[in-house]
């Protein structure tokens, strides 16, 4: 895989990684959260965790194509 692809690949995971904690963040001093926020809280969580399970894959994937390649 090029170079390049890789750099992209995990820069825009880390960005929506960002985007996602900064507004998970919304909830932190928040104590009585609505039933909806509840919904949306959980809905960050489990976003971010297929994102981290995504690039997981994705850098196993790519460790796999250095050995070969190696």
């Amino acid at each position: 895989m090029d170079e390049s692809a890789v750099g992209v690949y995990e820069t825009f995971i880390r960005d929506m990684l960002q985007v996602f904690l900064s507004r998970y963040k919304e909830f932190e001093n928040v104590k009585d959260l609505s039933d909806f926020d509840k919904g949306r809280q959980l809905a960050y969580w489990e976003i971010l965790d297929i994102i981290k399970t995504r690039k997981d894959i994705i850098s196993d994937v790519l460790s796999e194509e250095e050995i070969d390649a190696g």
